[in-house]
């Protein structure tokens, strides 16, 4: 289903989130149905005596108390608030203690030091992508055995029912070191009072697109530069180039073997694609608007490229007499859709016992219930597919179609590569790609220097 509609309307959020558990099946990753919101844990047996503190107790060996450090604000904090206060009223035996460590960066840029100072939290939200240099210093649980537990980990109905390409992102090696948490994927916003005006269908092929974008481009003062655009791309457009590569049969890099492919055919193809319309004046970057979706809501672009998480801004802030609606990504040579998202790790420097409670409460974040609510409260997807059913979650897809546009796509959805150092590769990427697209460097060029770039980029990250 290419396109799903949606009113903007102040409404509720969207989505939720599901686990369960017994003995996995290898290589069978999927989501599972719905599981008891509370469940009591089997208590490790000690193997020596070690004090409170080692052990990760407080309240007189009565209690563990585990830290999750987060990037999650409004909303989205006291989603994940509420169920974390849930998980701690059916066990008075785990402190769940939730740290807000500002935004992304500032996230990263507080784990990487705690982790140098050897002070790493009991588990935190993080992009694959940058758990990968964790993964490499060992300073990662591995979460399979607690999955394959008796009683407390998965069944296969819990592997069935988390989609294949959450589960994916936080496997290294066959071993899971990752949780999916908060998903979304990137998709098409548009006016629907502008292009019904301008007679215009919403794109489903690049062709459909560039079209579209030249009719919908205004100058509506006469001064040479257009007021209206067609399209509005987020500024940090390399950091999201791979689906448009993947369309045209590429790839960002290798994964395995870490070798970019930001130099060939591909690539060229992609990019000069985006640049045609970028030298041709129909479509922008978001600019001083900091996000793509705004100058849609504000009536100054048709479309705009954005993640399906700026639901809950695009139906608060937009102006009075705009609808926005929303479509999958144009197609090209395939019909790849990129979905983003941070995924929960366990950090293998906490005591046995805190090691085991962030595992069940990774298990109860993840239910069909609270990943069903916590999709409902904000803007992001459940990592479930069973949440679809869930009474919560199935009041907001009846309201919000939207949302059904992310499980209509995941057969074709893909989620970015994981190389350590792959950011700043991309980061190489983008300033060269600035270049061209501000009519200041030539492609091939360009595109060279990326490779480069990137190469030396990348491998000053791995050595670092």
């Amino acid at each position: 289903m290419r396109k799903m509609m949606l009113g903007v309307m102040a409404a509720a959020m969207v989505c939720s989130v599901a686990a369960c558990g017994s003995k996995r099946e290898i290589a069978a990753p999927a989501k599972a149905p719905a599981t008891q919101a509370k469940e009591q844990t089997q208590e490790n047996e000690a193997t020596g005596q070690e004090s409170a503190e080692a052990e990760g107790k407080v309240a007189g060996d009565s209690q563990v108390e585990i830290t999750w450090w987060h990037a999650m604000s409004g909303v989205n904090e006291e989603a994940i608030q509420k169920i974390a206060d849930d998980f701690m009223a059916g066990r008075p035996d785990v402190k769940v203690t939730l740290v807000n460590q500002g935004g992304y960066l500032d996230l990263f840029d507080k784990l990487m030091a705690s982790a140098k100072a050897d002070q790493l939290p009991t588990m935190a939200q993080v992009y694959s992508n940058r758990l990968s240099w964790y993964i490499s210093k060992d300073l990662v649980e591995d979460l399979t055995p607690y999955m394959e537990a008796e009683g407390t980990g998965f069944t296969q109905a819990d592997y069935d029912d988390i989609p294949k390409m959450f589960f994916d992102d936080g496997i290294w090696d066959g071993k899971q070191y990752a949780m999916p948490f908060n998903k979304s994927m990137m998709v098409l916003y548009y006016n629907e009072g502008m292009l019904q005006e301008a007679g215009v269908e919403v794109p489903a092929t690049w062709e459909e697109w560039e079209a579209a974008n030249e009719k919908l481009t205004k100058d509506t003062d006469g001064d040479g530069e257009p007021d209206i655009y067609g399209t509005v791309f987020a500024n940090n457009l390399s950091t999201d180039i791979a689906p448009w590569l993947k369309q045209c049969g590429g790839r960002t890099m290798n994964e395995e073997t870490d070798e970019l492919y930001f130099d060939t055919p591909e690539t060229e193809e992609a990019i000069r694609f985006l640049n045609g319309m970028f030298q041709a004046q129909t479509v922008r970057f978001a600019g001083e608007d900091k996000n793509a979706n705004v100058p849609v809501q504000q009536g100054h672009a048709a479309m705009c490229v954005a993640s399906t998480s700026a639901l809950p801004y695009i139906e608060s802030d937009t102006m009075e007499g705009i609808t926005i609606n929303a479509a999958a990504l144009p197609a090209h040579k395939t019909d790849d859709q990129l979905y983003y998202g941070t995924n929960v790790t366990v950090f293998n420097t906490g005591s046995k016992e805190q090691k085991q409670a962030a595992w069940d409460f990774i298990k109860f974040l993840t239910n069909t219930e609270n990943t069903a609510y916590f999709a409902a409260q904000t803007g992001y997807i459940p990592v479930r597919k069973s949440a679809q059913q869930d009474s919560v979650f199935a009041a907001v897809l009846a309201e919000k179609p939207i949302k059904q546009l992310c499980f209509d796509n995941m057969d074709n959805g893909f989620q970015g590569t994981r190389n350590i150092g792959g950011i700043n590769a991309l980061d190489a990427l983008g300033e060269q790609l600035d270049m061209v697209f501000g009519g200041e460097k030539d492609l091939d060029s360009a595109l060279k220097d990326a490779q480069a770039n990137g190469e030396k980029a990348m491998e000053e990250a791995r050595n670092n």
